[in-house]
């Protein structure tokens, strides 16, 4: 469960409380004896929730507090990035597949099949091991630490505002972006941004459950949209590099068409959503979350 809003908290301590407890539930998924798919999932989850709430309290910290705490999170999220990619590929290679019913089962995929299964054992052994794990685990219980120690002060939608309107306007940009150049690099971008997005919405979902879960759900449906063209281009890359997974050259070129087909497809899904989300500007949006704020939680500030 992630953390909830009190009315009877200010914007700040409830940010850093909600740090604090997604961190703690990312210890908690890694912290035992056998790390499995679910528990790194969960971490990951986790993780970027924790991220999220920090940009929020941004303006409340110094800007080297930020930095730091910002890139310990990042850093210790990698390895469950590496672990979580190893294993999704293979996923997505069978859902492509289904999707496109004969054509894609029609095609010689058994060598990619292995390749992928030993490479997802590969990175298991080097990476998804307690012994692997533990320097994660150690940044992560002093980061908590710290955290604990963090001077926010008494702020509320004056410091929250400003970090949610920098995440809404890096999502609207970083989608302008991806329409001028539909690259890998600024749809992963927009994905990234638009993920903060949703998971600051699902924070502040009780100053409107409604209005605002709805729009939660749609930034979700996005980034859904946007994580299945990114694991699809990674799959892409991997078969233009690994050839030799393909003894039919013809099943390659079929995959690759059917990838292509699918990405186009999801991207333009993402578009259409993604004009309807960010159709206002940075400032009126967060200014619409500023009369959230003060008519739920009772303040001017």
């Amino acid at each position: 469960m992630a953390y909830e809003l009190m009315r009877t908290e200010s914007g700040t301590h409830a940010a850093r409380k909600a740090v604090r407890h997604q961190l703690k539930k990312a210890l908690d998924a890694l912290d035992h004896g056998r790390v499995s798919s679910r528990s790194v999932h969960a971490a990951r989850k986790d993780l970027k929730r924790a991220r999220a709430a920090l940009r929020l309290l941004r303006d409340a910290l110094t800007q080297s507090t930020y930095a730091r705490e910002n890139a310990a999170m990042r850093d210790a999220a990698r390895p469950l990035s590496r672990l979580r990619d190893s294993a999704v590929l293979l996923e997505q290679l069978e859902q492509l597949v289904q999707r496109y019913g004969s054509p894609g089962h029609a095609l010689h995929l058994e060598g990619l099949r292995r390749l992928l299964r030993r490479e997802r054992r590969q990175v298991r052994h080097a990476e998804g091991t307690p012994a692997k794990l533990r320097a994660p685990l150690v940044a992560l219980r002093q980061l908590h630490a710290r955290s604990a120690r963090w001077r926010v002060g008494e702020h509320g939608w004056s410091v929250l505002g400003r970090g949610m309107q920098r995440v809404y306007g890096k999502a609207r940009k970083a989608m302008g972006a991806a329409i001028a150049k539909r690259s890998a690099e600024n749809l992963h971008e927009w994905r990234k941004q638009a993920k903060y997005l949703w998971h600051q919405l699902q924070l502040l979902q009780p100053l409107w459950p409604g209005q605002i879960g709805e729009l939660a759900d749609e930034v979700h449906r996005l980034t859904d949209y946007l994580g299945d063209d990114h694991d699809f281009a990674v799959l892409r890359a991997k078969i233009e590099l690994r050839r030799e997974a393909f003894p039919d050259p013809a099943s390659r070129a079929a995959l690759l068409a059917l990838i292509d087909r699918c990405r186009t497809q999801l991207q333009d899904k993402a578009f259409v959503l993604g004009e309807r989300i960010f159709r206002e500007k940075p400032r009126s949006f967060a200014a619409r979350f500023g009369r959230y704020w003060r008519e739920w939680h009772g303040s001017h500030d």
